[in-house]
């Protein structure tokens, strides 16, 4: 979890190790019993080890916008030997070094970027992982997008639309390890939930759906294919045309705030609804109207709707964000009920 002040964070760079499948990797505990690994390490023959998957894989993160850099570890994790990782690893590095020939990347070991990091930035700067095409067999598309005081990410699935993931970072929020050894073989890091997919179930995943009133019937807001945008620095902008109604979508980043909008139809009663399985241990919240404060862990923090409100309509759902004008805006830098500093 990244600091939010240079005062407090600790100055050495940590990078995102293995490459991981920014589609299925993250939910693969809800589908499967335990969560596996869709990676670029060149032992698993679904995905590092198939020349399907890693042409994909290279060209989406060659392609996707990333807004200030995207990166992968490549190699092989941990002490397999050679007869399993042969076939995936010599497919690879010629890839890789023709991608480095063509200018397209740049190949050099984890102590160099880990440099080249701290000398261009002071704090963790917002960046992003775009997929805009999955292997055939899946229409999904996603963006991940992290900073020094959140993450989210949205997911395009059979054409509609989920929030899948919103993670708030507090650099005031302690580790369990901080006070007390571990015990056990399991070891537990945690952020500040707010919209956790990973804690669903396959009947009912948890996120925040994109739904609207048609035909007097509420519904998933179904549309196309979205367009990723991240031409001004500090700033990711999604534009996706629907197709269930008129309009189109649009999701605003920056570092410490999300914006949702719908252009072309002013008539339109569309809202954001956030649902779980009953099963789900989800944080503590209290809902007001624009505001959700959250308690998970003994670690007080809110969410904030500068544009819009929340309500409570129950019948299984969460809550629901209502627009206001077309708009919903929240603050993500508020962890801890105020802004975290500069």
């Amino acid at each position: 979890m990244p600091a939010q002040t240079e005062a407090n964070q600790i100055p050495v760079p940590v990078f995102r190790m293995l490459g991981s499948d920014p589609v299925p990797q993250y939910d693969q505990r809800i589908k499967k019993k335990r969560q596996g690994n869709v990676t670029l390490e060149p032992v698993y023959s679904y995905s590092g080890g198939d020349s399907a998957w890693v042409d994909w894989y290279l060209k989406e993160f060659v392609e996707g916008e990333c807004m200030e850099f995207a990166y992968i570890q490549a190699g092989q994790e941990n002490s397999f030997t050679w007869a399993q990782m042969a076939k995936g690893l010599e497919y690879q590095l010629p890839l890789i070094a023709k991608l480095r020939d063509e200018k397209k990347v740049k190949v050099e070991t984890l102590a160099a970027s880990g440099k080249w990091f701290r000398d261009h930035y002071k704090t963790t700067p917002a960046t992003a992982v775009t997929i805009k095409e999955d292997l055939p067999g899946s229409d999904c598309k996603t963006v991940w997008f992290d900073s020094r005081f959140y993450r989210a990410n949205v997911l395009w699935e059979h054409g509609t639309f989920r929030i899948t993931d919103i993670h708030l970072f507090d650099e005031n929020f302690a580790s369990d390890y901080y006070t007390q050894k571990e015990t056990t073989s399991n070891f537990h890091l945690y952020t500040l939930p707010f919209i956790d997919g990973y804690t669903g179930s396959p009947e009912r995943i948890t996120g925040l759906y994109l739904k609207a009133v048609i035909n007097g019937k509420e519904m998933p807001v179904e549309g196309g294919d979205p367009l990723v945008n991240d031409s001004v620095r500090g700033e990711l902008h999604i534009t996706w045309p629907l197709k269930s109604m008129e309009g189109t979508f649009h999701v605003d980043f920056d570092e410490q705030h999300m914006e949702l909008s719908l252009a072309g139809n002013k008539a339109a009663q569309w809202f954001l609804e956030f649902t779980t399985a009953d099963s789900v241990n989800m944080p503590a919240i209290k809902t007001a109207p624009d505001r959700i404060d959250c308690q998970f862990k003994g670690m007080d923090y809110v969410v904030t709707l500068t544009k819009g409100s929340f309500s409570e309509p129950g019948k299984g759902v969460v809550a629901r964000f209502l627009p206001d004008k077309g708009f919903l805006a929240l603050d993500l830098s508020q962890a801890n009920g105020k802004n975290q500093g500069k």
